[in-house]
């Protein structure tokens, strides 16, 4: 984890992985404590850098689906098979829960197939990079992205 600190006031503003989830969007961020302008490193202009690859992979989701099923083919195989250490009537709660987590991984990942092979997905990201470059056409935008110490 990294810890953004406010060069006016010192305060922290935010912690975040490196290798965290992307956000589409100005970057530009106002300290709640001193009102100096700073850069969060989550936030990112489409326009500039572009999208990684692998948003579009329908590889990863359908990895994703196989390890559904595994979990909830691992809760069907629980219930009435393994004592789990746990009193009788409380014996349909861990079987259950990797049941429902299976299937949340399974009708996640098909969804997210279906968004990206029916061109939703694209829409979408085309739609973040339009607003991106609107933002970017306003040059004391830029500039202050530029002075915030955002890369280019």
């Amino acid at each position: 984890m990294t810890n953004l600190i406010c060069s006016g006031c010192g305060k922290k503003l935010l912690s975040y992985d490196k290798n965290g989830f992307r956000r589409y969007k100005s970057p530009v961020r106002k300290c709640k404590k001193c009102g100096k302008l700073y850069a969060d490193p989550r936030c990112h202009e489409i326009a500039i850098e572009g999208v990684p690859d692998d948003v579009f992979s329908v590889k990863s989701y359908f990895f994703l689906i196989i390890f559904g099923v595994l979990v909830a083919w691992r809760g069907l195989y629980m219930f009435k098979r393994i004592q789990l250490g746990v009193p009788d009537e409380m014996q349909w709660f861990m079987p259950t829960v990797f049941l429902i987590m299976g299937a949340v991984c399974v009708i996640g990942g098909i969804a997210e197939i279906i968004f990206i092979k029916t061109g939703g997905k694209a829409r979408k990201y085309e739609r973040l990079r339009i607003e991106s470059e609107e933002r970017l056409r306003n040059n004391s935008y830029a500039e202050l992205l530029r002075e915030l110490g955002y890369k280019f």
